[in-house]
C-alpha cells in the first residue's frame, strides 16, 4: 500500500505522524534503487545522505516525492535524475535543516 504525500505521514502509519519522524529512513527512486537515508528535512527538501566514506547529499524538493509505504519513502524521479539535478557537496545546514540529534542552540547569555 502506497501512501500519497502531499502532506506529512498521516493516520495510515500512526508510528510516522510527520516529516521529521522520517529521518534515518529509506529512500527509493522511482526505479527502485536504495539511494540513502533521509539525514534533514526542512519545508521544501529532504535531504538525503549516501555512503559513509565516500558521502554523497541529495537535496530533493518534496514535490518529488510520491509517498511513504511505511517502509520506504518513495520518489517519482529516477537515480540519474537525482544524480544529476539534485547533488550537493554541503552538509546540511542546522540553521535551515532540521538535523535529528543535532544541538539545538539557544539565545541564553552565559557568563
Amino acid at each position: 500500500m502506497l501512501t500519497i504525500m502531499v502532506n506529512p505521514p498521516s493516520s495510515s502509519n500512526p508510528t510516522k505522524s510527520g516529516w521529521l519522524d522520517l529521518i534515518n529512513e529509506s529512500i527509493h527512486t522511482s526505479d527502485d534503487i536504495d539511494i540513502g537515508d533521509i539525514d534533514a528535512v526542512s519545508r521544501d527538501f529532504v535531504v538525503v545522505k549516501r555512503g559513509f566514506v565516500n558521502v554523497h547529499y541529495y537535496y530533493i524538493p518534496i514535490t518529488k516525492v510520491e509517498g511513504w509505504d511505511s517502509h520506504v519513502l518513495w520518489l517519482r524521479i529516477t537515480e540519474n535524475e537525482v544524480k544529476a539535478n539534485y547533488e550537493r557537496d554541503k552538509i546540511p545546514d542546522p540553521s535551515r535543516y532540521y538535523v535529528k540529534d543535532y544541538p539545538t542552540y539557544t539565545a541564553e547569555y552565559y557568563p
